[in-house]
């Protein structure tokens, strides 16, 4: 269970990883061309990537959850992330939180990286889901064919 975790772990801070970095790379192109970043820059999205990843933990692996406690959760998740990024943002001057513009392209951003990184996540679990399925249904067909003696029927 804990090597399973820490995979989805590392799979998580890498997808938010990157989404950041690509966030970052339009930022200074497009949006706000900047001639050059801070070489510090290269810590600090990891640094975020990990916290923001560890928010992950709020969900159960051992136990379904009801629709309304999923949905509270994702919430919940979506608030600490948000809290976590304009934090950080603010503290290493990502942003100008006097800026109406600004504030609201972080916004935007923290939804979109959000929604991505969801999405696969969510997307590649019901994939392990259904093949774990398609698994077991071979698995009780093939315990089909045998008795109680472990005789081929």
């Amino acid at each position: 269970m804990l090597k399973r975790k820490l995979g989805f772990l590392l799979n998580i801070f890498s997808m938010i990883t990157s989404c950041m970095v690509i966030a970052v790379a339009l930022f200074v192109t497009v949006l706000n061309p900047t001639e050059r970043i801070e070489a510090v820059i290269l810590w600090q999205i990891p640094a975020v990537a990990a916290l923001i990843s560890l928010t992950t933990l709020i969900y159960p692996w051992d136990k379904p959850l009801k629709k309304a406690e999923t949905t509270m959760r994702k919430v919940f998740h979506y608030i600490m992330v948000n809290v976590i990024v304009l934090g950080a943002g603010f503290v290493f001057e990502w942003y100008d939180p006097k800026s109406i513009g600004s504030v609201t392209a972080m916004l935007v951003t923290i939804a979109v990286i959000f929604a991505v990184v969801s999405g696969i996540s969510w997307g590649r679990s019901a994939r392990d889901a259904k093949r774990m399925n398609e698994r077991l249904q071979e698995y009780m067909k093939a315990a089909e064919g045998i008795n109680a003696e472990g005789m081929l029927k």
